[in-house]
């Protein structure tokens, strides 16, 4: 299983930013979705998103970008950031509450062991390059998770910013049984805006809701 090289140059510069948010385009709030307890606007990362946005989309997918709790979502579109699209969901005061990065990785489906244990490789190396300076960071737990109906290993942790936030981050490496394309999702969260109370809390946050939505096509 492979991340693209791109993430290696310029994931950590890019990726997970917690400073202002500028040159970014709004998600039209038009036509809403229901998803489980998610209400937001559908999202399409497929055959149109390719062309649009000069990027291979081996395995589309669909997802849904929450409104119902952040009214403002913010994203950073390919080749802006590394992969296919940053969403940013921005408080009314324009302070960054949490983001969710889509990432495609190829997963070596001939090689030996549980694929598993691969994702989980994935995951971390995932972590890690998404993080500036790794010796600020920590990964508290690497375990298996479902995305809807897929199997799939993320990385929960946290790191500093260079001016001392603390940001939380959840690193989810996830691909449909037997395919060999799949997502890295790269979940962010300021606890102080998002109203985190443990780091376990990320999950809930508005960039882990629009994962759990996530479905391939």
């Amino acid at each position: 299983m492979t991340i693209p090289r791109i993430i290696s140059s310029t994931l950590c510069a890019l990726i997970l930013s917690a400073g202002p948010l500028v040159a970014q385009a709004k998600v039209e709030v038009n036509t809403l979705k229901v998803e489980g307890l998610v209400v937001g606007v559908p999202q399409k990362i497929g055959a149109d998103f390719a062309a649009k946005h000069g990027v291979e989309v081996p395995r589309p997918f669909h997802f849904t970008a929450p409104t119902d709790r952040t009214k403002h979502v913010k994203v950073l579109y390919a080749p802006e950031v590394p992969g296919y699209a940053k969403y940013n969901f921005v408080s009314d005061d324009g302070r960054l509450r949490s983001s969710i990065h889509f990432v495609p990785v190829t997963l070596n489906r001939n090689a030996q062991g549980n694929p598993l244990q691969a994702l989980a490789g994935i995951a971390k190396e995932g972590f890690i390059a998404a993080i500036v300076d790794p010796d600020k960071a920590e990964i508290n737990v690497t375990r298996q998770t479902k995305v809807g109906p897929y199997q799939a290993v993320e990385a929960i942790g946290r790191y500093a910013e260079t001016d001392g936030t603390v940001v939380a981050l959840r690193v989810v490496a996830v691909a449909q049984e037997g395919d060999s394309d799949g997502l890295i999702a790269i979940i962010a969260a300021l606890p102080e805006t998002s109203g985190m109370k443990t780091l376990a809390d990320i999950i809930y946050v508005d960039g882990s809701r629009a994962l759990g939505t996530l479905r391939f096509e």
